[in-house]
């Protein structure tokens, strides 16, 4: 147990910490997708694709492939370093969701065909950011003799939260003011439109801002496995003698 701090100096301690502070500002753009996604996925079926039959199924379907995809994602990043891995998995549903320009509402099998592809490549970021916070942690405990995994954690919920209220509070007014109304029966073209550039190039853009926050991130798989080996032999030395 170590010493309280106040809120403002713990604030102060995530800010200062650039390689923490990059990857969660990865993950709030991340959340900030999905949930951009998730607020509008059932207008968009239901309005623009005019499949309300589909709307609950199709996002049900997206998070199944989501958790089976995460066994596949583990192992792309154990082979080729997590950091890597989560750029790649960001700028893939950057191409998902640019892919939903091409939809229509005579062409609900590509629809389908990315709503499984989005759901593939979800699990990439949400698993790699988190396993990279964890690798971070290491390496602060080495080298502070501190564990704040705890906090580091505890800042990626808050940046979940922040993200989804953002994604809430833009995507639906911003549909709303180009003239989209759900409760009408029939919109008007061109706030169909409105709904379909928001469903996709919002998404799209928040994976751009993911992969640049953690490009250059500087804390590979090799530099971890050293880091791993140094605090076990400190855990090990500073062990009573029995």
């Amino acid at each position: 147990p170590g010493p309280r701090r106040s809120l403002a100096r713990t604030l102060r301690l995530i800010a200062g910490e650039k390689v923490p502070l990059r990857v969660l500002v990865s993950d709030f753009a991340v959340r900030t997708e999905q949930a951009i996604r998730s607020a509008l996925i059932v207008f968009f079926v239901t309005f623009y694709m005019g499949a309300p039959q589909w709307a609950s199924g199709l996002f049900l379907l997206q998070f199944v492939f989501g958790i089976a995809a995460g066994p596949i994602w583990m192992r792309i990043g154990r082979r080729f370093g997590k950091h890597r891995t989560a750029i790649a998995g960001e700028l893939v549903q950057v191409v998902i969701n640019l892919g939903l320009l091409l939809v229509t509402p005579d062409r609900f099998p590509l629809l389908l065909a990315l709503t499984v592809a989005q759901g593939f490549a979800q699990g990439s970021g949400n698993l790699m950011l988190r396993a990279m916070v964890a690798d971070i942690a290491d390496k602060h405990r080495l080298e502070t003799g501190e564990n704040r995994t705890a906090l580091f954690f505890s800042a990626f919920s808050l940046s979940e939260k922040a993200g989804t209220a953002l994604a809430v509070g833009i995507a639906l007014p911003l549909v709303a003011w180009a003239g989209f109304d759900p409760k009408l029966a029939r919109n008007a073209p061109e706030a169909l439109e409105a709904l379909l550039w928001t469903f996709a190039l919002g998404p799209a853009l928040a994976h751009l801002v993911s992969a640049a926050a953690i490009r250059g991130f500087t804390l590979g798989e090799t530099e971890h496995h050293h880091i791993r080996q140094a605090l076990e032999l400190r855990d090990h030395a500073a062990q009573p003698a029995e």
